[in-house]
């Protein structure tokens, strides 16, 4: 599409002005997010890593550590080995326990009668065949002394718990069950989401196989894998081959950049990530870097504005006087056909109603005549301002030529005639002659002729005006001054 010049001359300003602020403020945004990024690398990122894994695993060591000297306890043993006998003496140790430390939960599973014990009673009989106990199976088969598991407590609702498993043996080194205590995911989760918002980092755990066993947002537990999260899943098998040390990753999350570092926790065999949006540590360069922009912008804007405003009020100029009658204001022909148009279109939509008048002046010629045309254009003018005081804000004033007048009206058949009969009766009863003039002043004696017509459907607009002169000449049949219409045959 080829450009006219006023808009070659607001392009070429607009280039010129954007690419030298733009350019600066991003070449020293790009600097700044360089040095921002590498000190996030390098000190940042390792020292907060450090600071939860210390927090952490303090909080998780301590049911570990529960959990370990209940598998060791005397009580607990002697009375497993020994058949079991008294189920409140089992139940009793496991509440006591509970209340004295605060966990959600705590229980024994014994390999002999199969037998769930909790705090709060015995809760069932574990089987293979129960899908809820494969866990209890799956550890045992493990060999590993102790393991952390998150799973829903059958036992509390279904409440999503944190259970730290833990063998117990006799002297002679038979597993007679599996102890341990269970913390509430919600309440781990809430000191990682306390990390986040200490840290302004985003901090969660997974286990072995990378499914996520703490996290902020609960929903995720045990539902997300890192290896399907966008942007680090292609580094999960990287990540989860790494059993030491600490490890730097960045990738792109939809339109973000995000720093991450990974540690594994040896003691609990989960991994904790520490995640930092790069943006986040950006803000203060990115805010600089948009108030040069913008202030580049405000600056290009006043300046085109500037030069718009020059042109476009000449433009205007050019544009009214194509569309308007230079002498009275009103519409010329072009403008009215313009309208025209529209009305149609709106028409087309909504089915309301609208009409036509065409206006002529009675004895105008004699006013020529008698005063000049000075005097005529004058009270064209006038003429002008009394109809548009009695139309209503949609309707359309045009002038058509010479004294010859248009109204389109969003009007019905009978409300055009009242319009016409405003415009009637204003101009007839206004003093046209000016203050003091004389009755039989030509101006004052002045009147209108008004031609009525409503659109039909199909109509074009020099079907409506040459109804609307058929009724204007029956006007001047009866002398003028008086409104007649003529409607569409059906």
């Amino acid at each position: 599409m080829r450009l006219n010049p006023r808009n070659r001359l607001l392009l070429a300003l607009s280039v010129i002005l954007f690419v030298t602020f733009t350019g600066a403020s991003l070449l020293n945004y790009l600097m700044t997010r360089d040095s921002v990024r590498a000190e996030i690398i390098r000190k940042d990122l390792p020292l907060t890593m450090d600071n939860i894994y210390s927090e952490l695993t303090a909080e998780l060591m301590r049911p570990l550590l529960i959990s370990s000297s209940m598998a060791s306890d005397a009580f607990l043993v002697s009375w497993a080995k020994n058949g079991e006998k008294d189920m409140t003496e089992i139940i009793r140790y496991l509440a006591q326990l509970k209340d004295n430390y605060g966990f959600f939960t705590t229980f024994f599973v014994s390999t002999e009668s199969s037998i769930y014990y909790r705090y709060n009673g015995v809760n069932k009989r574990v089987s293979q065949d129960n899908g809820h106990d494969v866990w209890f199976y799956d550890f045992l088969a493990s060999g590993k002394e102790y393991m952390f598991d998150v799973d829903s407590d059958e036992a509390a609702s279904n409440i999503l718990t944190i259970f730290i498993n833990y063998r117990v043996f006799d002297a002679e080194g038979k597993v007679l069950g599996v102890v341990g205590v269970g913390v509430k995911v919600d309440r781990v989760a809430g000191l990682v989401a306390n990390y986040g918002l200490k840290y302004g980092r985003t901090v969660y755990l997974t286990d072995g196989q990378g499914v996520v066993q703490v996290h902020p947002e609960t929903k995720m537990i045990e539902h997300l894998n890192i290896k399907n999260m966008e942007g680090i899943k292609q580094f999960a098998v990287e990540i989860l081959g790494k059993n030491s040390d600490v490890h730097n990753f960045s990738f792109d999350r939809g339109d973000r950049h995000i720093l991450l570092t990974v540690r594994y926790i040896k003691n609990l065999d989960w991994y904790l990530y520490v995640e930092q949006d790069e943006t986040t540590d950006l803000t203060n360069a990115r805010t600089n870097f948009l108030r040069t922009v913008v202030i580049g912008f405000v600056s290009s804007c006043g300046i085109i504005i500037l030069t718009l405003m020059t042109i476009n009020r000449y433009q205007a100029k050019l544009e009214a006087f194509a569309v308007s009658d230079v002498l009275t204001g009103a519409l010329n022909r072009r403008g009215l056909e313009i309208e025209f148009t529209k009305i149609i279109a709106v028409h087309a939509r909504s089915r309301q109603p609208f009409s036509l008048i065409l206006l002529d002046l009675d004895g105008f010629k004699l006013v020529n005549d008698l005063k000049g045309h000075l005097a005529g254009d004058t009270l064209l003018k006038r003429v002008v301002e009394l109809i548009t005081q009695v139309l209503r804000p949609m309707d359309i004033l045009a002038r058509w030529g010479g004294d010859e007048f248009v109204v389109l009206a969003g009007s019905t058949a009978v409300e055009v005639v009242v319009v016409a009969e405003r415009i009637r009766e204003i101009i007839h009863s206004a003093e046209l002659g000016g203050p003091g003039s004389l009755a039989d002043n030509s101006r004052n004696t002045l009147s209108v002729s008004c031609g009525v017509t409503v659109y039909k459907q199909g109509d074009s607009f020099d079907d409506m005006l040459l109804r609307a002169d058929q009724a204007l000449y029956a006007c001047k049949a009866k002398g003028g001054n008086c409104v007649e219409s003529v409607l569409a045959e059906e």
